[in-house]
């Protein structure tokens, strides 16, 4: 009873938060999260598409899996955030498998958690770089010139 009810208190404002994010994240291409139940009754995580689809994780693009996974660092983040002190997000070329769209839905993402918590992103991709400059001063970008020679 006890974890049923953790459940319902934690998992229903964390999946509900992290779908917004999956939605935005994912272009539209899914329009939220649901905890469903496999074959086997155990519970499961799986994507909504617009047209109602379910698509379960092993059924999604590692991309789109990415994308799944940044959503719920950013629900639990948050989550943890209602009831402690801000905390540094780190990530490290967590757009790798991002799409154009993707990786700019995920940057206005960052950008506004990090108007509650700092964000340090590392990346050696200059696509991802170049669109973080786009987005003006919201985003400072410190370049490691000579890093490895």
């Amino acid at each position: 009873d006890e974890i049923e009810r953790y459940r319902k208190e934690n998992q229903g404002p964390l999946v509900k938060s992290a779908s917004q994010s999956f939605a935005l994240l994912t272009g539209g291409s899914f329009e939220s999260l649901r905890a469903d139940f496999n074959e086997k009754d155990e519970p499961v995580l799986v994507g909504i598409r617009p047209n109602g689809n379910r698509v379960h994780v092993e059924g999604m693009s590692s991309g789109t899996r990415d994308q799944l996974y940044l959503a719920l660092r950013l629900a639990s983040i948050e989550k943890y955030m209602e009831g402690s002190e801000p905390m540094p997000f780190i990530v490290d070329d967590i757009l790798v498998d991002f799409d154009d769209e993707r990786s700019e839905a995920a940057l206005i993402a960052l950008s506004e958690l990090a108007k509650k918590t700092q964000v340090i992103m590392f990346t050696h991709h200059s696509k991802v770089v170049e669109q973080a400059k786009t987005m003006g001063s919201t985003v400072n970008i410190q370049e490691l010139n000579g890093y490895g020679k």
